[in-house]
Formats: C-alpha cells, structure tokens, sequence
C-alpha cells in the first residue's frame, strides 16, 4: 500500500520525536508513548519471546510472570505460531490470519486476551531465530476498530529506522560503559558528555565521517560538527583524529 504524504510526515515527526527522546534504551517509555500517538492503541509494548521455554525474556516481564504463564498455557496465539512456523516477520494483524470469531473461540483469547480488555493487534517482527523473536506489539479493544492496512504498512515502514534505534542504543551503552571506567580511573577528567555527544563520539571511534553519522541521527552536518567541537573540549584533544584516538585507547586499556 502507497502511504499518502500525510502519513510519511507523520513518521517524519514520529522519528524526530524518537531523536529527542535520546538514544539510551531503544524501546524505552518515552519512545512507546510516541509510537502510540503516531498509530493510537490501547496498549503497546516491546517483547522477547523464547517459544520453547515458553517465556518471555524482556527484562519488565518478571512482574507478569504469573500472566505470562496463562499465555503460555493456552496458547501460544496465531501471531507467535505464524513467526516461528514461517520466520516472517512483517507488520501482521491478527486479522490477517485469522477470523475474528475463530479467534475469539481460542483458549488464549478466552483466558489471556479477553480478561485484560485487549482484542485487536497489530505485531512488528524485530528479529526471528527458529524458536525466539523480538516484537513490538500494539493492541486495541474490542470496542475499538482492527487495525488498517494503512496503519500496519506506517509501522512496517519505520522497521529499518527502528532497527538503527537498535544499534546506536547497543554502540551507545558499550561506549558509555568504557568511557564510566575510564573516569573511574581518573583517566578521563569532568567528562560529562550528553546523550548526543556520546553517540557521536561512538560514530567518529567507528570510523564513520560527520555526513554518514549525521543521517543516521537525523541531523545536519554542521550539528555533528558544533557537538564535536564541544566534545574536543571535554576530551582534552583539538582534533576529529585526536578524538577516535582518545575513545580507542581508552577502550582498548578497558579491555585489556
């Protein structure tokens, strides 16, 4: 389905949004709460399933554990039997795989969905192995309307950029990680670098020039430029070179 000008706007804003909010955790509240206004759901909410132990791994589901065990023992439901049996894993809707009265028939409706007020759903596949995914999951209630064809395509589009989310939040937390013991140590001084200048820092380690650190962060080159300026500063160093140099030394005493 072709989104129409309105809706690739919104996913411009969504992104934008997403950019402010920092690049700490991938999928934390900050960015779910924009998801949810960019497609309107209930409940929404990122997950990590491991099929055969019948889990979900995500960190917060410890608190669910006794729900999730009704899930597990009733279902799983069509969606999670779809990814594992065909490793696809598109935007799909419950609807796209089964009628709704069937799906209402289901024990895991009746036992799981149903007592929590949640009918409709509109799934993302992060990533699939053979008995594991990653998922972002969006759902309605009854009284609510399914998920459209548009809706599911906005969210299929945003697979990429959320998957960039992905990596920076992992690069972010190993270079914040290494930078925190090198301060430790005292072998950095007052460095309080921001969210921003730690992601551009993790790019120049990386060997990456300011254009191809400015797109994927969604901002100009002169930005990247202004943050490595402030960042010379508070390295000690004068130089884009002298920086990487700073970060990978440190990096490489960390590791030693």
């Amino acid at each position: 389905m072709r989104l129409a000008q309105s809706d690739l706007q919104a996913i411009l804003r969504f992104l934008a949004d997403a950019d402010a909010s920092g690049a700490e955790e991938a999928y934390g509240p900050a960015i779910l709460d924009h998801l949810r206004r960019l497609i309107p759901s209930d409940q929404i909410g990122y997950q990590q399933a491991d099929v055969e132990a019948c889990l979900f791994t995500d960190p917060e589901a410890e608190q669910y554990l006794a729900e999730d065990a009704v899930y597990w023992a009733a279902g799983p439901c069509p969606i999670t039997e779809y990814r594992v049996r065909t490793r696809d894993i598109s935007a799909i809707r419950m609807s796209d795989l089964i009628s709704r009265r069937r799906y209402h028939e289901l024990p895991v409706y009746r036992a799981y969905f149903q007592p929590r007020g949640l009918d409709h759903i509109l799934d993302l596949g992060l990533s699939s192995a053979p008995s594991t995914y990653r998922t972002l999951i969006l759902f309605r209630a009854p009284d609510a309307s399914d998920f459209t064809e548009r809706e599911r395509t906005m969210l299929e589009t945003l697979r990429p950029h959320l998957r960039a989310r992905e990596a920076r939040a992992t690069l972010m937390a190993i270079v914040a990680g290494r930078l925190r013991v090198l301060e430790e140590r005292g072998e950095i001084d007052d460095l309080e670098l921001t969210t921003r200048e730690r992601e551009i820092v993790a790019g120049v380690a990386a060997g990456k020039t300011n254009a191809q650190i400015a797109s994927e962060l969604w901002i100009s080159p002169a930005t990247v430029k202004k943050h490595l300026e402030n960042t010379y500063v508070k390295l000690g160093v004068g130089s884009r070179a002298a920086a990487a140099s700073r970060v990978q030394a440190g990096a490489n005493r960390v590791l030693a």
